[in-house]
């Protein structure tokens, strides 16, 4: 009896130590550690100090005094104008609601050359070398400088240099020496086979 209770709580045992691997048991054992979210994290204003020490009662519902609101923040921080502002300096034939829309779109900003720029910016992008995979994918187009051989006359010019007694891959000397230094590679590749430069 003792026995088999032995080797229930042993086999129970086993299985949870098995089972403390997976990742759901983990988390609901509260094994894993849970980092908090950096990007759900805000940063709160400063506690303010009251005039007097005497605490004010809380407003239920009432926002907090000393705190601003993530969204004012992010829109002070992209649009650092103010629109009123930007729409009383904006020129032209606009009601006050059409020239509020253009200062909050941020249309005394715009340039009025973006036309050119767009232009000058196509043209340099077109103007540029082709990339590494364009060259990777379709090669090199490089233009050949040499001109081509016309066979009838370098045929002619072969005749011409054989009556003339000289040879037409250069000085007899150097045709022999060329013709030597090929046989004798040939013949020490023949003669060792494959592993000739190694032994």
């Amino acid at each position: 009896m003792k026995r088999a209770r032995f080797l229930q709580l042993a086999v129970l045992a086993g299985a949870s130590l098995a089972l403390i691997g997976c990742d759901s048991i983990r988390e609901a054992a509260g094994v894993t550690k849970q980092p908090p979210d950096e990007f759900a994290v805000v940063t709160k204003a400063p506690l303010i100090i009251p005039p007097d020490y005497n605490l004010r009662p809380p407003k239920p519902g009432a926002p907090p005094l000393n705190q601003v609101s993530p969204t004012q923040t992010a829109r002070s921080a992209l649009f650092n104008t103010d629109p009123a502002s930007v729409a009383a300096s904006i020129q032209g034939n606009y009601s006050p609601g059409e020239r509020m829309l253009l200062a909050t779109a941020g249309a005394a900003e715009s340039s009025n050359a973006i036309r050119q720029l767009i232009a000058a910016d196509n043209a340099k992008l077109q103007a540029a070398d082709p990339s590494f995979t364009d060259r990777l994918l379709f090669g090199d187009e490089k233009k050949d400088s040499s001109a081509p051989i016309d066979a009838d006359a370098e045929a002619k010019r072969i005749v011409q240099s054989k009556e003339a007694g000289s040879v037409p891959g250069g000085t007899e000397a150097e045709r022999k020496a060329n013709d030597s230094a090929t046989i004798q590679k040939g013949e020490s590749d023949d003669d060792g086979g494959w592993f000739s430069n190694i032994f």
